[in-house]
């Protein structure tokens, strides 16, 4: 279907001085503009919003989510210990196993448990004395494995990573609400600012 141009006599009509038409559709583009930026900056918001959370979820275990990966009892507390969480370099678990219960005093022996595995670490849990909690954290991310290969090729040395980790269903149920929320208002927004575009842009044309 040929679109054919048709010139707008009520909104710029003909018999007006041409630098009145040019600075009323110069204002109008300008408005254009500044709406879409706004709604472009909106829109993008909510996205990187949403691939920050993708990206969580589908990581590598030192910045990925955890919530679907620890369950409730996989996780002491009680008034005198806590269990922590552990990400450690794949090729250095045989020196975590024999080292973690000396890294502090007062760590729970064969308490380490490993609850999961990626590429690149395994997630393993550690409990110990409330109150050495704090040094254990430290002396983790102090102590560095060193790994070579089978050639004795020395490779970098690599830190454990201690994860923060609260097990709550009530959080997890929050999130997934946030996640679900985060999703519908994209889509939402994306259909709106298509619709703004044709409709806003159409007019220019």
């Amino acid at each position: 279907m040929e679109c054919r141009f048709a010139w707008d006599e009520g909104r710029y009509p003909t018999m007006s001085p041409l630098k009145d038409i040019v600075s009323n559709i110069h204002g109008l583009v300008a408005k254009i503009e500044d709406d879409m930026k706004v709604r472009a900056s909106e829109y993008n918001t909510v996205r990187s919003q949403l691939n920050a959370i993708n990206r969580k979820q589908t990581g590598s275990l030192a910045v990925r989510d955890l919530s679907d990966m620890v369950k409730e009892e996989d996780i002491i507390t009680t008034e005198h210990l806590e269990t922590l969480l552990a990400v450690v370099p794949k090729y250095s678990q045989k020196d975590w196993l024999s080292s973690y219960e000396t890294l502090t005093q007062y760590v729970v022996p064969r308490s380490s448990k490993k609850l999961h595995e990626d590429n690149e670490y395994a997630l393993y849990t550690v409990t110990l004395f409330k109150k050495m909690a704090d040094n254990f954290k430290v002396a983790a991310r102090e102590k560095g494995f060193q790994a070579s290969d089978s050639f004795s090729f020395a490779l970098p040395p690599f830190r454990l990573c201690m994860r923060e980790f609260e097990h709550s269903a009530e959080v997890q149920d929050t999130r997934k609400q946030e996640l679900q929320k985060l999703v519908q208002d994209q889509d939402a927004m994306r259909s709106s600012l298509l619709q703004w575009c044709y409709s806003s842009y159409g007019e220019l044309a």
